[in-house]
């Protein structure tokens, strides 16, 4: 292989499930998990790491009904948060040459995990990112259906790219010998957006792997405008945010600024247009209104806190 590793010497790839009530989505998940293939991969052994972010360990009885061919190791995390879950997952992983990240309201396609391990050898990445799918748990409103605000990223293969989110991707466990998840950043969101950054801006490659795809159930709750903007909002937010604290040199800021502003206007300019062109311009506008502004706000260093 390019990478030098041997099909025949064992791989092992931790796959790890950040979980806080959701039983109904960690089932549909860990169902789809006990179907996946690693057929072709030589000698690779998957092993599961469940960590349930409850105090009260809700996903326990979940865990219980696994009955899949993989190892499962289970642990509760008490301290309420996305990034203590996240550090504690890559704690319980240490042992892995690999590591990949899948969220509990979404569930893989049987060629997931074999589509990032073959990118990564492929590409001698240190991360690889996959494409999320969305499926929605009720019929989409004609405008968020015809607008696509869920339609899933879209690269050729093997592309290099500069950032990551941390509901498909698989990470070589030596980038977490110098990283952790940011527990600033626990109330803001972004947490996986900070750590990719960094990972980045150390050197670290990130490529992109089109068949790696797991789904993702979207809510009632979140197919509403109002959600769309906040999350934009909060998205534009937190990557100043982190500009701010990794990357602050005054032509970054200046370009940040530049850019804050431009997709303030643009977005204002497609809320005029609603006027002829309907309910899509409109929520366009205000996504891109949203994002532009919430960039502006992290540049002043406002932090909106998303999450209790």
């Amino acid at each position: 292989m390019r990478n030098g590793h041997s099909p025949d010497s064992p791989t092992t790839v931790a796959i790890c499930v950040p979980t806080f009530r959701r039983p109904q989505g960690l089932r549909k998940l860990l169902q789809s998990l006990a179907e996946i293939s690693v057929e072709g991969l030589g000698n690779v052994r998957p092993r599961l790491v469940v960590v349930d972010n409850d105090v009260d360990g809700s996903a326990g009885s979940v865990v219980a009904e696994w009955h899949g061919r993989w190892p499962l190791d289970y642990v509760v995390e008490p301290r309420r948060g996305e990034p203590y879950a996240r550090n504690l997952a890559v704690d319980r992983a240490s042992d892995a040459e690999l590591i990949a990240f899948i969220d509990d309201d979404e569930w893989a396609d049987p060629e997931w995990l074999a589509e990032l391990v073959k990118t990564q050898r492929e590409s001698c990445a240190d991360i690889v990112l996959g494409p999320v799918i969305p499926r929605f748990a009720v019929p989409p409103s004609s405008w968020l259906e015809r607008g696509g605000f869920f339609g899933p990223l879209q690269f050729p293969p093997n592309s290099r790219l500069h950032f990551a989110y941390g509901g498909n991707v698989l990470v070589r466990a030596s980038v977490f010998q110098d990283l952790r998840f940011s527990e600033r950043y626990v109330k803001l969101g972004g947490v996986d957006t900070h750590l990719f950054m960094r990972a980045h801006l150390a050197g670290r490659t990130i490529v992109w792997s089109p068949g790696a795809r797991v789904f993702e159930s979207i809510p009632p709750e979140r197919m509403r405008l109002g959600w769309l903007v906040r999350r934009e909002f909060r998205r534009g937010n937190t990557l100043s945010l982190c500009l701010l604290e990794l990357e602050a040199s005054p032509w970054r800021l200046l370009k940040r600024c530049v850019h804050g502003s431009l997709r303030a206007g643009l977005g204002a300019a497609y809320i005029l247009l609603a006027v002829v062109r309907g309910r899509v311009a409109f929520a366009r506008g205000l996504r891109e209104a949203a994002f532009g502004v919430g960039l502006l706000a992290g540049l002043l260093k406002y932090e909106y806190q998303e999450y209790p």
